[in-house]
C-alpha cells in the first residue's frame, strides 16, 4: 500500500502544542539530521527531530507487513508550515540539486554520473532526485481550513498527470506517509488547494486570510527520508546542534500498536445526474519550471468522476476529517 494515514500518533495535546510552538520559531528553512538518534543525544536534538526519529522508528518496528527490510540509517530532511497556502502540484525532489542542473545543461548527464552517484534516488527519466519516503505530520488545523493534502500516486510530474489521470486524495490525519521510491519506483505528486474548490474556479478574487491562527492556521511538519548510503539533499544544513531542554524525559510518540490507521473512503456520487460537460471539468495547478512540471503549461485539465461530476470533488475537498479517494479522468 503506497499511501497510509494514521491518527493518535502524538500522545498528548500538550505535545502537539510544544511541537507547534517550536516549529513556529524555527522558520521556513529546510534542515536535515542523521538517524537513528542516539539515546544520550537528547540535549543536542530538538523536540522536532526527536519526535520524527521516534515516529520513523515506530513505523520501522511496527509496520513490517510488506516483507521489506528497512534500513534505519537515514537522513531526514524536514521543514514546517503554519499557514494554509495554495501549494501547487509537485513531487518532492532534491531542490538545490535540481536548481544546479537547471543552470548547468539539465539534460546532459554524460556517462550517467548522477545515476551512478545516486543509484537509489535519481531517476534519469525525469532528471531529478527523489526521497525514499515522504510524510506530513499535522499539529493544528484552524476551524475554517479546508483544502486537504491531495496525493496522486505513481505520478512524478504534471506530465504524468496529463498522461495517466488517476487521482487519490488525502485529508488530514495525525500523520500520513507515502512511499516515493518503493519497489515499483513510484513517486507521489502532492498538492494543497486554496481555496478548497480552486480546481473548479475560473479565477480567484481577493487575498487569502492567515489570521487568526485558530481559524486559518494549518500547522504541519513535512519530512522526507533519504538513504544514508548516499549524500543528503544538496545544501541543506545537516546535524546542526540545537540545544532543547524540552526533549528530556519525553514520550515523543505513541507506540505503533496504539496508532489508528484511517480508512480511505470511496466517495459516493449524488443522486442527480450530470447536466453538462462543464460539470465535469477540473484544473490542477503545477509547481515549478517546465522541466520540473514535465509539461508545457502551468495547469493540467482533467475530468471529474463520471458519476457526480464536480459536486463529489467539491464535497471531498471540503471534508474536515475524512480521507477520501476519487478517480479523475483525462479529457
Amino acid at each position: 500500500k503506497v499511501l497510509k494515514v494514521w491518527d493518535n500518533v502524538i500522545p498528548r495535546e500538550e505535545q502537539r502544542a510544544a511541537l507547534h510552538e517550536y516549529a513556529s520559531k524555527s522558520g521556513l528553512e529546510h534542515k536535515c539530521f542523521s538517524r537513528p538518534i542516539a539515546h544520550d543525544a537528547d540535549g543536542s536534538k530538538s523536540i522536532i527531530e526527536r519526535t520524527l526519529d521516534a515516529i520513523l522508528s515506530e513505523i520501522e518496528n511496527g509496520s513490517g507487513d510488506d516483507g521489506n527490510s528497512i534500513d534505519s540509517n537515514q537522513y531526514v530532511e524536514y521543514w514546517t508550515r503554519q499557514e494554509w497556502r495554495h501549494i501547487e502540484a509537485h513531487a518532492d525532489v532534491d531542490e538545490n540539486l535540481s536548481k544546479e542542473m537547471d543552470r548547468n545543461a539539465p539534460n546532459d548527464d554524460e556517462g550517467g554520473s548522477l545515476q551512478s552517484k545516486y543509484s537509489t534516488t535519481y531517476r534519469s527519466r525525469y532528471g531529478h532526485r527523489y526521497p525514499l519516503y515522504g510524510h506530513v505530520l499535522y499539529l493544528q488545523v484552524g476551524t475554517d481550513v479546508k483544502g486537504p493534502t491531495c496525493v496522486f500516486p505513481g505520478r512524478s510530474s504534471g506530465g504524468d498527470l496529463s498522461r495517466r489521470a488517476i487521482h487519490d486524495e488525502q485529508k488530514e490525519g495525525e500523520e500520513c506517509s507515502s512511499d516515493t521510491n518503493d519497489t515499483n519506483n513510484e513517486v507521489q505528486l502532492i498538492t494543497v488547494p486554496r481555496p478548497a474548490d480552486l480546481w473548479m474556479l475560473p479565477f480567484v478574487r481577493g487575498a487569502a486570510e492567515y489570521e487568526p491562527e485558530e481559524v486559518w492556521g494549518r500547522s504541519v511538519i513535512l519530512f522526507n527520508v533519504w538513504p544514508a548510503g548516499e549524500e543528503p539533499p544538496l545544501g541543506v544544513s545537516l546535524d546542526m546542534t540545537e540545544s532543547d531542554s524540552s526533549t528530556s524525559s519525553h514520550t515523543f510518540c505513541n507506540s505503533f500498536p496504539n496508532w489508528s490507521e484511517v480508512e480511505v473512503a470511496q466517495k459516493s456520487s449524488p443522486s442527480s445526474p450530470l447536466d453538462s460537460e462543464s460539470n465535469q471539468s477540473v484544473k490542477v495547478w503545477l509547481l515549478g519550471n517546465e522541466r520540473r512540471r514535465d509539461h508545457s503549461l502551468r495547469t493540467v485539465p482533467l475530468l471529474a468522476p463520471a458519476e457526480g461530476g464536480r459536486d463529489v470533488v467539491r464535497e471531498a475537498l471540503a471534508e474536515e476529517s475524512k480521507v477520501t479517494e476519487l478517480m479523475l479522468r483525462q479529457q
